[in-house]
Parts: C-alpha cells; sequence; structure tokens
C-alpha cells in the first residue's frame, strides 16, 4: 500500500507539471493545483503508512549501474520528510487558485513548482547515489527558477545567483562524501554502503560526514552558510517560500541524518559535538538577526534558521550520546529533531502563506506600516497566532511539545562519562534557553506590531481578507493543533522509525500510560501535552464563565482610562518593530555594530520644526568578513584563467580530452 500511495503521489505532481503549463487559463490554473493537493494527500498518508509499518519498501529494483538506472526504495528516516512534504503541498495546492492569477509566468511556475516537489520526493526515495545526486540537482535548480518567479523586480536576479551558486558549492561537497563512500565501498547503492562501511577507516567516514554537514548545511542554512535565506525569501512568492522554508531547506537536515544514522554507523562523540556546536551557533544568530528585522519574510527566513539550527541541535545531542553508549538517550532525541522538523516545517510554512495573504489585504509586509488588522483580517489573526505560539515554543502549541522535550534530553547530559562533552552538552541547553527566551520576544514583536494597536499606514487600515487564500493556512494550523494533543500518538509513530534507524526501542520508555510523555528515563521528568491543553483551556474558560454569569447582577460604569496626559493618541506615538527590539540591539550592540543615521528636516536639536528620522542598518558580519574575501580572491582566479576561453572549438575539445585523461588516471590510481 505504501508504494501504491508514493507512485500515486509522483504520478500525481508529474501529471501536475504538464497541467501547470496550460495555466494561462484559470481552469488549468485551478486543475493544475488540485492534482497537486491529491499528491500531497498520497504522500500524506504513503508517509503515514511507512512510518506506521517501520520497515522500507522497495519501489523499483536495485543495481550498481551508473547510467541509466533510476533507483527508488522506502525508508522509514525519509517517512517524516515525506508526509511534512504531502502537508505543504496540499496547503499550497489549496492556496494558489487565489494567490496566483492566470498567465504565462503562472504557467512556467506551476511547471517548474511541481517538479521540484517531485524531485524533492526523488531526493527521499532515492536508493541509489547517482538518483540521489540527480534528484538533489534539479530540485536545486527548479526551486531556483521558483526564486525568480518575479524577475524584473529589484533584488530578485542577485538573490536566485545567490541561491544556485551556494547551493552548487555545497553540491560539490555532497558529491565528495558520496564518492568517498562509493569508492571505499565498491558500490552506488545506499542500502550497500550501509552494509559494508563498517571495513571502512574511521579517517575516511570522518571526512565524508564532515564534508556532508558542509554540502548539506548549505541548503539546511546552517551558519555561516546561511546568507542565501534572507536574500531569496523576500523576493519568492509567498507559497515558493513556504516550500523553501517548510521543505526543502529540512532536505538538507534528511542529508545529514542520512549520513549520520543510515550511511556512516556510529561514529566517535567528536561528531555529534561538532553537529552541537554548529546548531547552537545557527540557533542563536538566526534569533538574534531575526529581532533586527522589519520585512516580514526576511524576519520569517532568519526565524527558519534559528529553528534548523535548534534541530540540529538535537541531531547532534543524539549522536553524541549514542557514540557514548546510551543508545536509549541517542533514539529519543533522534524522535526529538523529527518531531521539530514537523513542528517547523508546517508553522513556518503557514507563516509564509500568510505573510502572502498579509502583502495583498494589506499591500505591504514592512511591521513599521502595519497595525490593528486583527480587526480587519481575524481569519489570519487566528491562524497566525496558532503558528506564533508554535515557533515560540509556548503552551500548548506543537513547538513547545518538542523544545520541552529538547531541554529535558539535554539535561541529562551528565550520563555522559567524559565531563567535558557533557559540559558541552550543557552548554548548548543554555544556549537553547536564550535562544527560546528571544524567539518569544521575536514572535510577540512580529505578531503584535502587524496585528495589534492602531493601523500605522493608510494601506493597513484599509486591508481585507475578503477573497484571500485562506483555506491552505487555515489546513496547517489544524495540523499544529492536532500535533500538539495528539503528541503522544506522534512520538510512538517516530518511535518506530528511531528503531529502525538506531536500532532499539524506547515506547515503554517514552510514554507512560497514553498520554504522559517521559524523556527516556523514568525517573526524569515527565509531560502531557493534552493535560496540559485541557487544563489550559479549562483555566480560560473560569474568568468568562465568572464574567457571564456575574455581569448581570451589577451595575455596567464606564469612565476614561488614564492616558499620561496625551489628549490625542495618535498611531505614530505606537512602538515600532525597531523600537520594540532596541534593548536586544544594544545588549548585542558588538555582534550588530548598527549604522544608525539620523535625518532631521530642520537644524532644530529638539525637531520642533519637523520630523526626526531614525534609519538603523545591521552590518552583515558574514558577508562582509567572510564571502566577501572569498569573492576577491575568485574574481582574481578567474581573471587569471580568462585567456583560455579562446572561443576555439578546437581547443575546447582538447581540455575535454585532457579532463576524461586525468579522470582515468584518479580512477586507475
Amino acid at each position: 500500500m505504501t508504494v501504491a500511495l508514493l507512485w500515486l503521489a509522483a504520478g500525481a505532481w508529474l501529471l501536475a507539471a504538464v497541467l501547470g503549463t496550460g495555466a494561462r487559463k484559470r481552469i488549468l490554473l485551478r486543475g493544475s493545483a488540485g492534482v497537486s493537493a491529491i499528491g500531497g494527500l498520497a504522500s500524506i498518508a504513503g508517509g503515514v503508512s511507512l512510518a506506521l509499518s517501520g520497515h522500507g519498501s522497495a519501489l523499483t529494483g536495485s543495481s550498481d549501474n551508473v547510467i541509466g538506472y533510476l533507483g527508488l526504495r522506502a525508508t522509514p528516516l525519509a517517512a517524516t520528510f515525506i508526509v511534512l512534504l504531502g502537508l505543504i503541498t496540499l496547503a499550497i495546492g489549496c492556496y494558489i487558485p487565489r494567490y496566483h492569477a492566470p498567465g504565462a509566468g503562472t504557467a512556467v511556475y506551476l511547471c517548474v513548482y511541481n517538479i521540484a516537489v517531485l524531485a524533492s520526493l526523488g531526493i527521499l526515495l532515492a536508493s541509489n547515489i547517482t538518483t540521489f545526486l540527480v534528484a538533489w540537482e534539479s530540485m536545486t535548480l527548479s526551486t531556483g527558477l521558483i526564486v525568480l518567479r518575479y524577475h524584473r523586480k529589484e533584488g530578485v536576479a542577485k538573490a536566485t545567483y545567490l541561491y544556485l551558486s551556494l547551493g552548487e558549492v555545497g553540491f560539490i561537497f555532497i558529491i565528495a562524501a558520496f564518492m568517498i563512500l562509493a569508492t571505499q565501498c565498491h558500490s552506488l547503492n545506499l542500502a550497500t554502503i550501509a552494509l559494508r562501511v563498517g571495513s571502512v577507516s574511521l579517517l575516511w567516514r570522518s571526512i565524508a560526514f564532515v564534508l556532508a554537514v558542509l554540502g548539506f548545511g548549505f541548503k539546511a542554512g546552517l551558519v555561516p552558510l546561511h546568507i542565501w535565506l534572507p536574500a531569496a525569501h523576500p523576493v519568492a512568492p509567498a507559497d515558493g517560500s513556504a516550500f523553501l522554508s517548510g521543505l526543502v531547506i529540512n532536505l538538507g537536515v534528511y542529508g545529514i541524518m542520512l549520513f549520520g544514522y543510515e550511511l556512516l554507523g556510529n561514529g566517535p562523540a567528536w561528531w555529534g559535538v561538532l553537529v552541537l556546536a554548529i546548531g547552537s551557533l545557527t540557533a542563536a544568530i538566526g534569533i538574534l538577526y531575526a529581532l533586527m528585522e522589519r520585512d516580514f519574510k526576511r524576519f520569517l527566513a532568519y526565524s527558519s534558521i534559528e529553528n534548523i539550527g535548534i534541530i540540529v541541535i538535537a541531531i547532534g545531542a543524539s549522536l553524541t550520546f549514542r557514540s557514548s553508549g546510551l543508545t536509549n538517550l541517542g533514539a529519543f532525541l533522534l524522535i526529538v529533531s523529527l518531531y521539530h522538523v514537523l513542528n517547523h516545517g508546517i508553522a513556518k510554512a503557514l507563516l509564509f502563506l500568510e505573510a502572502g495573504v498579509i502583502e495583498h489585504g494589506a499591500g505591504t509586509r514592512n511591521l513599521d506600516r502595519l497595525g490593528g488588522l486583527i480587526h480587519r483580517m481575524p481569519v489570519s489573526a487566528i491562524v497566525t497566532l496558532v503558528a506564533t505560539l508554535g515557533l515560540a515554543a509556548l503552551p500548548p502549541l506543537n513547538g513547545f511539545v518538542s523544545e520541552w522535550l529538547l531541554f529535558q534530553g539535554l539535561f541529562q547530559g551528565f550520563r555522559i562519562h567524559s565531563h567535558l562533552v557533557g559540559v558541552l552538552i550543557t552548554l548548548s541547553a543554555a544556549t537553547l534557553g536564550l535562544t527560546g527566551g528571544m524567539a518569544i520576544l521575536a514572535f510577540a514583536r512580529s505578531f503584535g506590531i502587524a496585528f495589534l494597536g492602531m493601523p500605522r499606514s493608510p494601506e493597513a487600515a484599509r486591508a481585507s481578507e475578503q477573497g484571500q487564500p485562506l483555506v491552505g493556512p487555515g489546513i496547517l494550523a489544524s495540523v499544529c493543533v492536532a500535533l500538539a494533543l495528539g503528541a503522544p500518538a506522534v512520538l510512538v509513530a517516530l518511535n518506530r522509525i528511531a528503531r529502525s534507524a538506531i536500532g532499539v526501542d524506547i515506547r515503554s520508555i517514552l510514554l507512560l500510560g497514553n498520554l504522559t510523555i517521559i524523556p527516556a528515563h523514568t525517573n526524569f521528568s515527565a509531560f502531557s501535552p493534552t493535560y496540559l491543553a485541557a487544563f489550559l483551556v479549562g483555566v480560560s474558560i473560569v474568568p468568562i464563565a465568572i464574567y457571564r454569569l456575574a455581569r448581570p447582577l451589577g451595575r455596567a460604569s464606564r469612565v476614561p482610562v488614564w492616558d499620561g496626559g496625551i489628549v490625542d493618541f495618535k498611531a505614530r506615538m505606537q512602538y515600532t518593530a525597531t523600537t520594540f527590539a532596541n534593548p536586544v540591539r544594544v545588549t548585542f550592540d558588538r555582534l550588530y555594530r548598527p549604522d544608525v543615521r539620523v535625518e532631521r528636516t530642520s537644524d532644530d536639536p529638539a525637531g520642533s520644526s519637523g520630523p526626526v528620522h531614525y534609519n538603523i542598518t545591521v552590518l552583515p558580519i558574514f558577508e562582509n568578513y567572510i564571502y566577501r574575501p572569498i569573492m576577491r580572491v575568485l574574481r582574481k582566479v578567474a581573471k587569471a584563467v580568462q585567456p583560455i576561453q579562446s572561443g576555439d572549438v578546437n581547443l575546447y575539445l582538447l581540455y575535454i580530452l585532457i579532463v576524461l585523461i586525468l579522470a582515468l588516471l584518479v580512477y586507475a590510481l
């Protein structure tokens, strides 16, 4: 059944790509979106079936042939990502007809989008290196075209170039990692490599692991390989950004998991510590830069970097515990990482879709020009609040569950015999605590500035959600609630995935009864998200009931509130997004190195003759100190080798011959 469902999903997305080429007509636009959504449903069902079964299935035969062979298999490790792919494509399929207008550009976009979806499924189902690499490159190129959708807009070409160039650099590292395993194990088949990797020396396995973390880290957005995210998201369509942030960056996480759990076997502790350190840095930097952004989509891009960091922290801790012999905790933290992949992917896709709704309804994504949208766009406010609470890790939503479980796993670092490794895990937990606190501040800022208070611009005052695509975000909001209330059932399914990856079943030390979760040790802590949700709902009902029952018994008296002496409160007197985050900017001034410029319309220091404008620009530290020096070197190298580009075809054929001879020599050695 799993195989049939996955083939149905692939066929639906292929058909949706074909129908998308005719999206100059509205009927074909809706047809393409509808078929793509059906593919999403099939993917959800196939992924759930795969996770519950706990064992893989072959979709095609196996072979080590390099050319002309499509190798596909369904493994439990990919099940979570297959479900996530289905949920996001289902929501986007419901979103597309109201977001995109029929036309030639939309036709190309829908075709490319569905090809990207199909390539993503190919990555998750690849059974050999060739299939994986072809699917990965197809996904990279097609998603690059998604970013290029509005190619005439300023910054689009630059963002696309940055995304594709960094993607290709990462692809080189991925190829190198796979080639090491292929040559050492004498096979291109992933299952065969996993069986033979025990005979490969630790040095070669370690090199392959580091190369894989670097290569997949470019796509995942790990710091300092992350700079394409805040550049690409603001210029991509809302549904394209939802796909990029909800799924594509998580494919980078899948690649790290594929090497860490399936292909390389159990490694030394420093593998996990390395991943743990990168994840901690990524999470902290991501949320700190998110707090400085006024563009809603750039804010969400940096938030995605933060959450990928959280997922990678869980993976790093899992690998560390497993290498230290604490296999149960290793399995537990793998479950947590997969759970947060689902939580973040769904909630972030929802918010990017809502960013498109806000931009269409209010005409801007600039937080400083929004405000009061809760009155003009009430459904969007509720849906956005669900995802906001989830990503801020506040109870009882799904993000709180996964981050609480991650804390409980990290707090057990004392069980590791190496004191140094235990201290490093504790420092990672402290970094996660800082990140969590900043995330609450960041999402309180984004939701409060956009939806509460008074409109800060005429566009916000005229905002409307009439005719906006609300079904897709609504589906994802419902899933967020379901993941929170049904967390025990989700964790049982994820336990089967962890059992296939690590080889231990922790069901008995994961759940106490049916609804209470324990972090792999019965004597440590316990928590029930279902009971907590019921308690919070019950507590919130009490004051409402008291108000309703007591209201008829008393007299109502209306009096003016104290307003601090302000005669006429205006929208421009409210906090802006910049002002809200100013304490953080001051605290981390050495990191941000802000450029603050004051613009006055007069020389009056009090500004009584006109307004005073403060412009704050945060220094792009990674671009300035890492990428620009590299680009200067590359330009010099390019200028030095420019003479070989003569235009002579015969000379180019000679170059090809030389490369082939060198390749044969390398192979012979």
